[in-house]
């Protein structure tokens, strides 16, 4: 094998790269990732078994051929090289790396030692924009049980359907949902449900290319996510996801119209004065139209203050985590949110105006 490419057609890649290749001991074969030319260009592949990400990159093939060599190794050298034309070229069991004027060697590895690359029938089909599943996906993620004994919630589940698209995502304690009306924005073959790994969910968020549209296609238990130079192949979460819809209030005791960075506000600085548990306590007077932010703490003192906005219903009064209200406020993008509760022990909700993502979270029982 013999190309040559420019350092910045192949930095970004090793970056994204070394963040899929695993740290797992029992199988260093992981921490390497194949270079092979293909059709002109320059194929990259790594996976942690798990995910597998294929980038294609521009490059001239002199000579055809493939390599598996180490990418923390190879990423942190093309990183701090300049913007220059590097000559990549396999030699016996190393591979050459010459520019300007440098030259290094970095032995090989046997590709006999990687794992087979899967493949997946392009039968099942969802064609969505760009934006609109990056923003989604980015809006549920913090919500997802990283760590939990229930396997089906460690993922973000999709629920595509004709008209719409819902992405979800709960680790019991909140749950975030989007929804995708389809309006141009997507098409599908055929309905579906299934649950995406955190880990695929967060790398397809960060790869996502703002103008090309992300095709997907669906196995049994593995999903291919085609963009225009990268594929992202995963396995899927097997399982039932949660009927979390039943925990969604259908009405509300108290609504309220907010702007979203005067409450941030208020809720980090009673963050300060809050305890162990970052309990805050919320309270509204609907009579004066008034929220009041509560935080205390014996060792730290206490923090109150008030904000002055519409709201209808009843008073009420819930503790919750500020934490998970400022996940929450963080993944709307609108100046003013809509903020309901009910009462101490009910799900608070945040919400957007045009209702396509709301934020359920559980209040705290102190």
């Amino acid at each position: 094998m013999k190309i040559i490419c420019l350092q910045e057609n192949l930095k970004d890649n090793l970056i994204v790269l070394e963040r899929i290749c695993s740290k797992n001991q029992t199988l260093p074969i992981l921490g390497n990732i194949i270079l092979k030319t293909q059709q002109g260009s320059l194929q990259l592949f790594a996976t942690d078994l798990e995910i597998g990400v294929e980038i294609h990159t521009p490059c001239k093939v002199e000579q055809e051929g493939e390599v598996v060599l180490p990418i923390k190794l190879l990423s942190a050298f093309i990183y701090h090289l300049p913007n220059i034309k590097i000559s990549i070229q396999k030699k016996g069991n190393y591979v050459l790396i010459t520019a300007d004027d440098f030259t290094t060697k970095i032995p090989t590895i046997s590709i006999d030692e990687f794992p087979l690359i899967p493949k997946i029938q392009k039968d099942v089909v969802v064609e969505i924009q760009p934006q609109p599943f990056q923003q989604g996906i980015i809006q549920v993620l913090n919500a997802v049980a990283t760590s939990h004994t229930l396997n089906e919630i460690s993922g973000i589940f999709l629920n595509i359907q004709p008209n719409t698209m819902k992405i979800v995502g709960t680790d019991s304690f909140r749950l975030s949902e989007k929804t995708v009306f389809q309006k141009n924005n997507y098409t599908t073959t055929t309905p579906q449900k299934l649950i995406l790994p955190y880990k695929t969910a967060y790398e397809l968020s960060k790869i996502i290319n703002q103008t090309e549209n992300v095709k997907i296609y669906i196995e049994k238990n593995q999903i291919l996510l085609q963009l225009k130079n990268t594929q992202i192949i995963s396995r899927l979460i097997s399982g039932e996801y949660p009927n979390y819809e039943q925990i969604i209030p259908k009405t509300s005791k108290t609504k309220i119209t907010i702007l979203k960075n005067e409450l941030i506000s208020k809720l980090k600085l009673a963050s300060l004065f809050s305890s162990k548990i970052n309990d805050i306590r919320i309270t509204t007077n609907t009579h004066k139209k008034e929220l009041m932010v509560f935080a205390a703490d014996q060792q730290k003192g206490e923090f109150q203050s008030t904000i002055t906005t519409d709201m209808t219903g009843e008073s009420c009064e819930a503790t919750f985590n500020y934490k998970y209200l400022l996940d929450g406020l963080s993944n709307i993008l609108d100046d003013v949110v809509l903020f309901e509760l009910n009462g101490p022990t009910a799900p608070g909700i945040f919400k957007t105006k045009q209702g396509e993502y709301q934020y359920i979270i559980m209040p705290l029982k102190i």
